[in-house]
């Protein structure tokens, strides 16, 4: 029998943040100097969204200038909806959830990271794919 794992168990707590007035180039050296592919959007403390190395690709694939393009423009804004009509949302779940369900959703959605949330709704961390699918490897026989 599978134990229940839960996205608590894969959060990554500590993450990069960038604001909506950076720019494309900031959030490509932030990506390089931490060794992530997505970093949290940040308005004051509140979490909004996400930037992905996806969003970065589309951005420069559609020739945007890298010093004046800000983040707001190709950012993934977050929504607790997947059957928006946006074309790449962010998911947001709770740390308690299943981690099955979370994989789930998150092929559905066609995403690779989700935000996490905790007490109150509020940002606790993001996850990625990967690394909810790592919880699963101890089980392998």
């Amino acid at each position: 029998m599978i134990e229940k794992k839960t996205i608590k168990q894969a959060i990554k707590r500590t993450f990069p943040t960038i604001s909506l007035d950076d720019s494309l180039e900031t959030a490509i050296n932030k990506m390089d100097e931490n060794n992530v592919s997505v970093l949290a959007v940040k308005i004051g403390e509140e979490f909004i969204g996400l930037v992905t190395v996806s969003d970065v690709m589309f951005s420069l694939s559609n020739g945007d200038d890298l010093k004046e393009t800000k983040i707001f423009s190709f950012m993934t804004k977050c929504e607790f909806d997947v059957s928006g009509a946006t074309r790449n949302p962010c998911i947001q779940l709770d740390e308690d959830e299943d981690a099955l369900s979370a994989i789930k959703m998150m092929y559905k959605a066609g995403v690779n990271h989700l935000l996490v949330t905790g007490v109150e709704g509020k940002a606790v961390g993001i996850v990625s794919s990967l690394e909810i699918v790592k919880l699963f490897s101890s089980e392998a026989v």
